[in-house]
C-alpha cells in the first residue's frame, strides 16, 4: 500500500474518533432506535446533559482498547507476541470485578467468562473458544470493541493488523466475533493510506472467509444501501434479517456490526453524519459509535473531525482508564496516541522519534491537543473568563502551544486545570479508581510566554487535593505568582508542598489582575519530574464508598484497629483470591522499601517492589518456615531463600532495595540476599493473604526515602484464612518511589534457586 504520512497525527485522529464515539453513545447505551428517535429524532450531538450524566466517563471500550494493546510491548516481542501472552495481559491488568470490563458473571458476560477461564488455567485462545464457552457467548460484541489500536500499530498493513487482531480477539471470543474484529482492525490499518470508503470496506471484508456470516452482512448491507438510498429503510432490513430477535445473548456482534457497515456506507466522508447515523440506530451505541469513529477519524483526518460540530472542546482529550497498574488511570488522547505510535514505529521498523519538547508530559505538538486542560467554570467568579485553543507557532522547542485567552480583574480570577487523578465520585460509567500522576515533592515545570494584553496580569500554579465525602471543600495549594508581559518568556518550577497524604486531583493555572485585563497566555510545555515526598495519615488510608483516594484497591475489608490493640492502625482484608492496594506509577525509579510485619495464620505475607501489574513484580514473602525472594514474571521464580520462623504476632522488619537490576533483601536490618532480576521497571508493594487483614500506622514518603508506618499482606489461592500486621513502612529512593500495598493470590509453577540458610 502507499506510504504512511503524518503517522502520529493519524493515530491521534483514530484515538479521538474512538473516544468521541464512546462519549456520544454512552448516555443511551442499549436503547432501541424507536426510543432514541422519540426523544431526540436524530442524535447528531452530545446528549449527556439531557440524561443528567457526565460526558467524560470510564468505559470498557476506552480502557480495554488502550490497555490490551500493552501486550505487544510487555511481551518484548511486539508483532511476534504469542497468542497465550494476550491472555496473560488480561490477568496482569484486570481486577475482578472492578476494572476495565463489564463483570456480568460466568456465561452472562463473555469477557468475564473468558477471564474466569484464564484463571482456571485455560490459555488463550482456548479461554475464549466456542468449545469452552458455547457459540452464543463466544460471538457477542466484545472482540471488536477492544480492537482498534491493533490496526493503529500496523498502519497500511491490514494483513498484519488482522493477524494481531485475531490473537487479541480470541482471548475472549471466537467465530463471527473474531471475524468482525479482524474487519475493524483491517479497516483502521488501511485507512492510514486509503481514503475511499468502498475500498476500505473491500479491504476489511477481504481479510475474512468469504462464506462467513460477517462477510455476508457486508454484501447484504451494501446492496441494500445502494437500492434504498435511505439509511432508515436499510436499518429495517437489517433488523428483520439480523436483529436482536435473531441473534441472542446480551449484545451479539451480528446486528451491531451490520449497522456499523450501514453507517460507513451512508456517511463515507462525513464524521458527524456517521456518528449521527450509528447512534440514532441504537443497540450497543457506545461500542458501535467508537468503532465507526476510529475508522472515520483516520479516514477524514484531524482537521475534519470537527468540520460541522465541535466534538473535541467539551472533553479536551480527557480519558479515564482504571486498571490494576495505575500509571495511566487518568490520561488523555494525545498521550495514548503517542504510546500507540511508539509501539507502531517499533513494529513497522520506522525510526523512533525523539520525545517532544524534551519529554514533556504535555507538549501540545499534535494539532488541537489540549492534554485535558479546560476552563474551570464551576464557580461563578471564574465562569466565562477563559478560552483555550491549540495554536501553531509561539513554541521555543516545538511547533505548537496552548493559547489561553482570558479576561481578569479584581474579584474575577481565571482558572484552567487538567486532572491528575480520576474523579472518584464520577457516576455514569464503569467503576473508577486510580493513582495520581503528581505527588508532593515532585517538581512541576510550566514554560511559555505572555501574549498580547497580558501586561498587568499575573499567574500562579495550583494543585487541588482530593478529599472524600460530599460537600467537602477540597484544599488548594498555590505557587508564588509571576507577573506576565507580552512576548516575555516565563518558566514556573514549583516543588509540590506536603499534602498530608491527600492525593493531587488537579493541576492548574490561575490568572489574576488588580485592574481589568484582557490578554493571552501561551503555554509551551508542562513537565513533572523529581522525587515524591509523601506522608499518609491514617484517615487518608481509610476506604470511602469502597475507594481509597489515590490508591487502586481490591479488598473486602478496611477498618480501624481491633479493640485490644494499643496503637491506631488501619486494617485491610481479602476473603478469597487476589486483592491489591496500590499507589504510585511507572515513572518512579530505584528505591528501597521496608516495613515491620507480623503474621497471624497467614500462609504467605510480605512486601513487593517493581510492581508492573498483578503478574510482574519482585516479592519478599514470609511462608511458615522460610523467607524467600520471589520474582513474579507470569510465574514465580524463587531467587533466594532462608529458613526462619516468626513468632505469632511478633513484628519483624522486612526491606527490599532495588538498584537497576540488583535486588537486595533484608530481615531485621541484616541483608541476606543480593541478586539480579529481569524486572527493571519501578514499583513497590506490601502484600497479604486470603482472608487477610493488615494494619497501617501513618506512612511517610520523603526525598531519598519514603518513611511510613504501614502494613500489607498477601494471599494464595486455596490458602488458609490469614491475618497479619505491618508497622513502620519505609521506602528509600535515589530517583523516585512507587508505593504499593498489594493483596494477591496466584497459582503458579515455581522454579527455585534455593540455598540453605538460617536466620
Amino acid at each position: 500500500m502507499a506510504r504512511v504520512k503524518n503517522y502520529e497525527e493519524q493515530v491521534y485522529a483514530g484515538v479521538l474518533g474512538k473516544v468521541i464515539g464512546v462519549y456520544m453513545g454512552r448516555p443511551f447505551e442499549g436503547w432501541g432506535k424507536k426510543s432514541i428517535e422519540e426523544k431526540w429524532d436524530f442524535v447528531d450531538r452530545y446528549v449527556h446533559e439531557d440524561q443528567n450524566v457526565p460526558l467524560i466517563v470510564s468505559d470498557d471500550d476506552i480502557t480495554g482498547t488502550f490497555t490490551f494493546i500493552r501486550a505487544l510491548e510487555d511481551s518484548g516481542l511486539y508483532e511476534k507476541t504469542p497468542d497465550a501472552f494476550f491472555g496473560d495481559t488480561w490477568l496482569n491488568y484486570l481486577i475482578e470485578p472492578k476494572t476495565v470490563l463489564w463483570w456480568g458473571g460466568m456465561g452472562h458476560s463473555t469477557e468475564h467468562t473468558a477471564y474466569i477461564r484464564l484463571k482456571q488455567g485455560h490459555k488463550s485462545p482456548a479461554s475464549g473458544s466456542i468449545e469452552q464457552n458455547g457459540k452464543i457467548v463466544a460471538e457477542q460484541i466484545g472482540a471488536q470493541i477492544f480492537i482498534d489500536a491493533f490496526g493503529m500499530v500496523a498502519p497500511g498493513k491490514p494483513e498484519l493488523a488482522a493477524e494481531l487482531a485475531r490473537k487479541a480477539a480470541r482471548v475472549s471470543h471466537d467465530g463471527e466475533a473474531v471475524h468482525a474484529a479482524v474487519v475493524v482492525a483491517g479497516m483502521v490499518s488501511a485507512a492510514f493510506v486509503e481514503k475511499k470508503m468502498t475500498k476500505l470496506l473491500d479491504i476489511g471484508v477481504g481479510l475474512i472467509p468469504d462464506d462467513c456470516l460477517i462477510a455476508r452482512i457486508h454484501r447484504d448491507v451494501r446492496a441494500w444501501a445502494k437500492k434504498d438510498k435511505d439509511w432508515r429503510k436499510t436499518f429495517d432490513r437489517i433488523d428483520k434479517k439480523y436483529g436482536y430477535h435473531k441473534y441472542g445473548g446480551n449484545c451479539h456482534v451480528i446486528p451491531n456490526h451490520a449497522i456499523m457497515v450501514m453507517a460507513w456506507v451512508y456517511a463515507p466522508d462525513d464524521f458527524q453524519q456517521s456518528q449521527a447515523i450509528i447512534n440514532t440506530a441504537g443497540w450497543d451505541t457506545d461500542c458501535n459509535a467508537a468503532n465507526v469513529g476510529s475508522v472515520m477519524g483516520i479516514k477524514v483526518g484531524l482537521d475534519r473531525i470537527c468540520e460541522t460540530y465541535d466534538f473535541r472542546s467539551p472533553f479536551a482529550d480527557r480519558v479515564i482508564m482504571p486498571a490494576a497498574e495505575g500509571s495511566r488511570s487518568m490520561s488523555d488522547c494525545a498521550l495514548e496516541a503517542g504510546y500507540i505510535a511508539r509501539v507502531g514505529r517499533k513494529i513497522m521498523g520506522y525510526k523512533a522519534l525523539a520525545p517532544a519538547k524534551g519529554g514533556a508530559l504535555h507538549h501540545f505538538e499534535l494539532p488541537g491537543a489540549l492534554h485535558g486542560w479546560m476552563a474551570e467554570d464551576n464557580d461563578f467568579e471564574t465562569r466565562g473568563h477563559v478560552r483555550l485553543s491549540n495554536v501553531k507557532g509561539q513554541s521555543a522547542k516545538g511547533t505548537r502551544c496552548m493559547s489561553v485567552r482570558f479576561d481578569a480583574g479584581p474579584g474575577s480570577p481565571t482558572r484552567i486545570s487538567t486532572p491528575m487523578l480520576p474523579p472518584l465520585d464520577r457516576k455514569g460509567g464503569y467503576g473508577i479508581m486510580g493513582v495520581s500522576r503528581l505527588s508532593s515533592g515532585q517538581t512541576v515545570t510550566v514554560r511559555g510566554c505572555g501574549g498580547a494584553g497580558s501586561a498587568g496580569a499575573q499567574a500562579r500554579l495550583f494543585v487541588r487535593l482530593f478529599v472524600p465525602g460530599d460537600d467537602v471543600q477540597a484544599p488548594v495549594l498555590y505557587s508564588s505568582p509571576k507577573k506576565l508581559a507580552a512576548g516575555k518568556p516565563f518558566s514556573f518550577q514549583w516543588a509540590i508542598p506536603a499534602t498530608d497524604g491527600r492525593p493531587v486531583a488537579d493541576l492548574g493555572i490561575e490568572l489574576t489582575s488588580s485592574v481589568k485585563a484582557e490578554g493571552s497566555l501561551l503555554v509551551d510545555s508542562v513537565s513533572i519530574k523529581g522525587t515524591p515526598k509523601i506522608s499518609w495519615p491514617l484517615e487518608t488510608l481509610m476506604a470511602h464508598d469502597g475507594n481509597i483516594g489515590g490508591w487502586i484497591t481490591d479488598t473486602d475489608l478496611c477498618r480501624s484497629k481491633f479493640s485490644d490493640e494499643k496503637e491506631d492502625v488501619v486494617r485491610y482484608g481479602k476473603n478469597t483470591s487476589r486483592g491489591v492496594v496500590v499507589t504510585g506509577n511507572r515513572d518512579w525509579k530505584d528505591y528501597s522499601f521496608q516495613t515491620r510485619l507480623s503474621v497471624h495464620l497467614a500462609d504467605k505475607s510480605g512486601i513487593m517492589i517493581r510492581y508492573q501489574g498483578l503478574q510482574r513484580y519482585i516479592a519478599l514473602e514470609k511462608t511458615a518456615d522460610t523467607l524467600r525472594l520471589v520474582e513474579r514474571f507470569y510465574k514465580d521464580t524463587v531467587l533466594d531463600e532462608i529458613k526462619c520462623r516468626f513468632n505469632v504476632d511478633a513484628l519483624h522488619k522486612l526491606k527490599l532495595k532495588a538498584d537497576g537490576k540488583k535486588i537486595s533483601a533484608y530481615l531485621d536490618g541484616k541483608r541476606f540476599s543480593n541478586v539480579k532480576t529481569r524486572i527493571s521497571a519501578p514499583a513497590a508493594a506490601v502484600s497479604f493473604s486470603r482472608m487477610a487483614t493488615s494494619a497501617y500506622e501513618r506512612q511517610r514518603c520523603s526525598a531519598l526515602g519514603v518513611r511510613s508506618q504501614g502494613l500489607g499482606c498477601r494471599p494464595e489461592i486455596g490458602c488458609h484464612r490469614s491475618f497479619f500486621a505491618l508497622k513502620g513502612l519505609d521506602i528509600r529512593d535515589r530517583d523516585n518511589a512507587h508505593v504499593v500495598l498489594h493483596i494477591f493470590s496466584a497459582c503458579c509453577d515455581v522454579e527455585s534457586s534455593r540455598r540453605d540458610a538460617s536466620y
